[in-house]
């Protein structure tokens, strides 16, 4: 499945479904999402069952890609989503977009464009995410009569949205690198586009993709659970448009997982369930280090790793369970059992060992109340110690091993980083170790931020009848006939109960807000993005017309009379009991008065 949607829990509708699916059966997977530049716990809802499967995305390691050639070298590119089609402008001039301190601009400021000239030209930016998306840039590069724009990544190429009627396209780090220095050399060098496709060797292929969503869970719980190619994938396209295009995303890797189940059913001649299904794939998945490096990625981004037909098909024991969750240090599960299976015909030992791999920090600036777009990543390494290092199983039986963890050492508690790491098993005689992945948060999740102040959220503000937003009126007096009060969110990580209160002005509690848009502001609610898939600023605004819900599972809303309420926006902490206040992070948002 590739439903998209947000990330919160495992009994969102999706989830329910797919895991009772499962339960009958049948083999779920779904897609894990392309937010990675939004940063920690935003993997889709569909696969947070415990039986489903996320999945996550690698980059392919080639492309069959349209190309441009600036100072005689060809260089590959990806076209942005809403252009969604070869580039064949003319030979034109490029044009680098640079600060005053010589260095590559993102484009998100229009402002950057002034005095420069880039009619007709090709405009280079900088592909950093963290301002604002691709329209945006696009759009103000169109405005100063640019002819097109590439984007530089940080490697490899991203996914851009772009807009319809403006050649864009996503370029490699280095093929940035070799515009921005042949421009200095030469400023009216020309870009020239090819005819036809060619295939490349893309820069970071076969390493986990960048769009690729992180986990956690709002659970704690190990998501994704194990990755496809995803990346710069030839796929099928509407005719009108070609018939075939090169496309990326957690949608493209999703259906190689798919197949590889149905792969591995035919080779095996059995339909096992999808859970049991999910726990071979996942023992015998790749594991993957970081693009030009020898550390192993998170398990919060590659899962168990990159699929793997022919080693689960060879694979001559398992390891269960198929994921490890360690939780964070108030709730440390530091023994854990695991059982190995050995499935072949004859004794084998197993050698028992640890991988580990990077811890991600999210919140590095102290204090911050919302997860960084891209973490800090840090050597914040968990120890595993084995109650027997090697282990003797018969053939066709199973041995239990006690794993004792200890969290890093390094690692700041207060900064709530996510560690992770594998526990790999490997046969003597057999030519395929099976390995189970585990994650953990250093720190007390119940104190991870929900509510992102540091953007002054939550706030109020009116509406009035023609959907203007503005300050609130300075007697707080709101008239719902002509406008209404709106409270404005954004939440930077999981709660298990998101509600805005309403009280009377004798502090009596008369219900939950009951709202057009968004609903009822009561019940779990994952984490909100940064940006919405425009580029802009994105938050939740709740529009309030004088109802509540009187409980937490009521679904008739009742209408308060005229007069004066206290408005309060309260998020229940992660593994607290749900007890108000005390469990509870608490906005007070003041008084306000309505009429009718």
């Amino acid at each position: 499945m590739s439903l998209g949607g947000g990330s919160a829990y495992k009994y969102n509708p999706t989830a329910v479904l797919s895991e009772k699916l499962v339960a009958h059966g049948m083999a779920v997977v779904a897609a894990a999402g392309n937010d990675g530049s939004e940063g920690a716990w935003m993997v889709s809802d569909s696969g947070l069952g415990d039986l489903a499967t996320s999945v996550a995305s690698f980059d392919n390691a080639y492309g069959f890609y349209h190309s441009f050639t600036f100072g005689g070298v060809p260089h590959p590119y990806a076209p942005s989503v809403n252009w969604g089609k070869p580039i064949t402008n003319p030979a034109q001039q490029v044009v680098p977009l640079f600060g005053k301190d010589g260095v590559l601009l993102d484009g998100c400021d229009p402002n950057a464009y002034k005095g420069l000239d880039v009619k007709d030209k090709i405009v280079l930016v900088l592909g950093d995410f963290t301002n604002c998306k691709s329209g945006v840039r696009a759009t103000h590069a169109k405005t100063a009569n640019a002819s097109g724009m590439l984007v530089q990544s940080t490697l490899g190429f991203d996914s851009l949205g772009g807009i319809a009627d403006f050649p864009m396209a996503s370029i490699e780090n280095k093929a940035g690198a070799d515009l921005i220095a042949t421009f200095k050399k030469a400023p009216t060098t020309t870009i020239t586009w090819s005819k036809s496709a060619s295939n490349f060797l893309i820069e970071g292929g076969g390493a986990p993709s960048d769009f690729s969503s992180f986990g956690l869970d709002g659970e704690l719980r190990s998501k994704p659970d194990i990755a496809g190619p995803g990346g710069n994938i030839l796929s099928a396209y509407p005719l009108a448009k070609g018939g075939y295009a090169v496309l990326s995303g957690t949608s493209m890797a999703t259906p190689y997982v798919a197949g590889a189940h149905a792969l591995y059913m035919e080779v095996k001649g059995s339909k096992p369930r999808g859970d049991a299904l999910r726990l071979i794939l996942k023992n015998t998945a790749t594991i993957s280090s970081n693009a030009g490096s020898k550390t192993k990625t998170s398990v919060t981004k590659q899962g168990a790793g990159l699929v793997n037909v022919l080693h689960a098909i060879e694979a001559t024991a398992s390891i269960s369970p198929d994921h490890i969750d360690l939780l964070d240090s108030v709730n440390f599960k530091k023994s854990i059992k695991i059982t190995i299976k050995n499935n072949s015909k004859r004794t084998e030992t197993y050698t028992l060992s640890h991988v580990p791999a990077d811890a991600l920090n999210w919140y590095a600036k102290t204090g911050a109340t919302f997860p960084s777009g891209a973490p800090e990543i840090e050597d914040d390494y968990a120890t595993v110690k084995f109650s027997q290092s090697k282990v003797k199983i018969a053939a066709g039986k199973s041995a239990k091993v006690t794993l004792s963890f200890k969290e890093p050492k390094k690692g700041n508690a207060a900064h709530f980083p996510i560690y992770s790491g594998f526990v790999v098993a490997t046969p003597e005689k057999g030519n395929v170790p099976v390995h189970v992945p585990y994650t953990g948060l250093k720190g007390d999740v119940s104190k991870v931020p929900i509510v992102d102040t540091d953007a002054k959220f939550p706030s109020l503000v009116r509406l009035d009848n023609e959907d203007n937003f503005s300050a609130p009126p300075a007697d707080r007096t709101f008239d719902l006939k002509q406008i209404k009060p709106v409270i404005q969110t954004r939440i930077g990580s999981h709660t298990p109960d998101f509600t805005i209160r309403v009280f009377d002005d004798k502090k009596a509690f008369k219900g939950y807000v009951n709202t057009k848009g968004f609903g009822n502001a009561v019940g779990y609610s994952g984490r909100d993005k940064l940006h919405d898939d425009d580029g802009n600023e994105n938050f939740k605004s709740w529009v309030w017309e004088g109802k509540v819900l009187a409980s937490a599972n009521s679904t008739s809303p009742v209408t308060l009379p005229a007069g004066t309420y206290n408005l309060v926006v309260a998020a229940q902490r992660k593994f607290t009991k749900g007890n108000y206040p005390a469990d509870y992070e608490v906005h007070n948002l003041g008084n306000v008065k309505i009429i009718f």
